[in-house]
């Protein structure tokens, strides 16, 4: 939601979310909707989130959703390419030629890119005929999702607002239903008795009877009701063993496959494609090397796995504890997964972080090269102006342009940067300077670790990159600091010395 809240899109999901759900829904295990509750994994999955992120979690459909992103990126200049498959393609040194074809019309097109990115999925055939293989937890089940309609407001109103498990000797899954309980679906991991072998396969010849069946037995009473659709597919928790060959690069389920325990699966596509854009967009552009799309596997993998074991145990816990392994990984909290996964690359300044480690907790770690920056609120300077602007979110200053956030003494950090704005002659990306205010910025230089004569900068994808906790206060100090900043800018840039 951080990454959409960039693209301005996040009060019109909010919007549409809240028309369907609950902003404060939890997750719940019962042992039918009719039936006794067992357990609360979350009471409220937005509690205490405001002391972290600008932003709510939000439950919101492919189908709410899709249109708000389709509209932005048309407005954004894409080119969307409906009723359109990739028939076949071929890289060489220069670049890829990619054959599409028209499924409607048949008609075919050439299209040559200098990189391709595979978005195409779990059943990825980029990846397939790249010869990547995908390793993990494997098939897990031939899993079901039944989509119907029926009044089951009197089994959740006022009680079970969110994510809904089912666990009983008939059925195992889960139920998401909108804030009325009239629509909605049920995904099924398993049927019939606990443990068996044939209770992994719950779409094997599924029919609308069956099915009846298995829906009756999750909500535990006899009612009406009429099922829509139903939806088979497979529950893996796997990993590609690269990301990346030559000129292709796979994000998204093409990358890493998990089932929707935690609802991990497109927000960890969402994550790659923020990490990839701005690397691809200064490669492009000739302002970054070449070799700062090879930190994209570097920063991106690490975390897709973590992903992949936390989904794992999460289905495990939840849904099949007879797949309990020797040795799995105990769970992690969520905010650690979504906000506090870490990079380690050379697109960054490690100088502070352990060496490996994936995750941290938000709330309490402190912000330094490889860690999002973090959310606090800042309170800057006017430009040429001894007062103070309003206190917002950092996260506002962040997404469009490397950004180098100063502490009210520093200065010369100040005029380094927009000297080196001034004199790359756009052979260098230009940096946001934002310098704090000298009163209300405690949280911040407590948060980052830094004095008010320190700097850190942060990349496009708002991560930090760099931060220089206590030199340059002075105007004085500028010539050092320009070459410092600029010295540290094309590292992170991967572009050669000087």
């Amino acid at each position: 939601m951080q990454i959409y809240r960039e693209l301005g899109l996040y009060e019109q999901m909010r919007q549409e979310s809240a028309k369907h759900y609950d902003e404060h829904a939890g997750i719940y295990d019962v042992e039918s909707l009719a039936g006794k509750e067992l357990k609360r994994y979350m009471e409220d999955m937005n509690e205490g989130l405001e002391h972290i992120s600008p932003t709510s979690r939000l439950f919101l459909t492919q189908q709410m959703f899709e249109p708000l992103l389709r509209a932005q990126a048309i407005e954004r200049g894409a080119d969307l390419r409906f009723s359109t498959e990739l028939v076949d393609f071929q890289q060489d040194d220069s670049g890829v030629r990619a054959l599409l074809q028209n499924t409607e019309t048949g008609a075919k097109q050439l299209v040559q890119a200098q990189y391709m990115i595979a978005c195409d999925g779990n059943r990825s055939f980029v990846r397939q005929k790249l010869g990547i293989q995908m390793k993990g937890h494997g098939l897990l089940s031939h899993s079901l999702t039944i989509y119907f309609r029926a009044d089951l407001g009197r089994f959740v109103q006022g009680k079970y607002n969110g994510v809904i498990y089912v666990n009983n000797d008939e059925v195992r899954g889960f139920f998401r239903l909108d804030k009325t309980g009239r629509e909605g679906f049920l995904a099924i991991n398993t049927a019939g008795k606990k443990g068996t072998e044939e209770s992994r396969f719950p779409a094997k010849d599924i029919t609308n009877e069956r099915a009846a069946e298995i829906l009756r037995a999750a909500i535990g009473a006899d009612m009406e009701f009429e099922i829509t659709l139903l939806s088979p597919w497979q529950a893996v928790c796997d990993l590609a063993d690269t990301f990346r060959v030559d000129r292709v690069l796979l994000a998204g389920d093409a990358g890493h496959t998990v089932t929707p325990h935690g609802g991990f699966g497109g927000n960890t596509g969402i994550q790659d494609a923020h990490n990839l854009a701005w690397k691809l967009a200064l490669v492009l552009q000739d302002k970054a090397g070449a070799e700062l799309i090879d930190t994209y596997e570097a920063e991106r993998r690490p975390v897709a796995k973590k992903t992949v074991d936390q989904v794992f145990e999460r289905y495990v816990v939840r849904t099949a504890p007879e797949l309990r392994q020797e040795g799995m990984e105990d769970e992690v909290p969520e905010p650690h997964l979504e906000l506090g996964y870490q990079y380690h690359s050379p697109a960054l300044k490690t100088t502070g972080l352990p060496g490996g480690s994936v995750t941290s907790d938000p709330a309490t770690a402190k912000a330094g090269p490889g860690t999002m920056a973090y959310h606090v609120l800042i309170i800057t300077s006017k430009e040429g102006d001894e007062s103070a602007e309003a206190a917002r979110p950092i996260a506002d200053l962040l997404g469009r342009a490397f950004v180098l956030v100063v502490g009210h003494d520093g200065n010369g950090w100040v005029r380094a940067a927009r000297s080196l704005n001034h004199e790359s002659d756009d052979k260098l990306p230009d940096i946001a300077v934002h310098q704090l205010a000298a009163e209300g910025n405690t949280a911040f230089y407590d948060k980052y670790a830094l004095t008010p004569s320190g700097c850190v900068l942060i990349r496009p994808d708002g991560f930090v990159a760099w931060s220089e906790s206590n030199t340059a206060g002075t105007e004085s100090d500028a010539p050092t600091a320009h070459e410092r900043l600029e010295s540290v800018l094309r590292d992170v840039l991967c572009l050669s010395a000087k």
